[in-house]
């Protein structure tokens, strides 16, 4: 079983439903994906925009002092001892596209082995149209903006490290 969750929905309004199936260990994998802005309702600043970055809410970027930080939630989500699995991957080049398909594999394996704990893979995306950025401009700002933030990789991944996954 596996949920497909933008950054407004999985990052704002489904924060606390998400957190406590993670919590729960629930035998799920969650992808999330975040390209920083709510790209399907115009544009607006979600919990993922990064610092100074411009949107429909904040045209004039987002301003740290009083809209608070960006939210790192795959962070938060590895916190958890009933999460097993975390990665952040992209699909900006070829070898990131295979990495990202790597990673999905290994987390739809751990569930077929019927192991106990919530897998969770985050893909940094770009919005071409929430950005105004052609396809290239924002791949290349993903680059040298989002992944300085959020960065791509393995976070935890603790079906390898137990032998019997129950929770600490």
């Amino acid at each position: 079983m596996f949920t497909y969750q933008g950054d407004g929905d999985l990052a704002a309004i489904g924060t606390a439903e998400t957190m406590h199936c993670c919590n729960r260990g629930e035998n799920i994998l969650i992808i999330f994906i975040n390209n920083g802005i709510y790209g399907m309702t115009g544009g607006q600043m979600a919990p993922t925009t990064l610092e100074g970055a411009k949107t429909s809410t904040c045209p004039y970027g987002r301003d740290t002092s009083t809209m608070g930080f960006p939210l790192r939630i795959t962070e938060l989500i590895a916190q958890l001892p009933a999460v097993r699995y975390v990665t952040r991957q992209s699909v900006h080049t070829p070898v990131a596209v295979r990495k990202a398909k790597a990673a999905i594999k290994k987390a739809f394996e751990y569930q077929a082995e019927g192991k106990q704990g919530t897998c969770f893979i985050e893909f940094c995306t770009n919005c071409n149209s929430g950005w105004k950025l052609s396809p290239v401009q924002a791949n290349k700002w993903m680059e040298e903006n989002t992944f300085k933030y959020y960065v791509p990789g393995d976070i935890k991944d603790n079906f390898k490290l137990l032998k019997n996954p129950v929770i600490e």
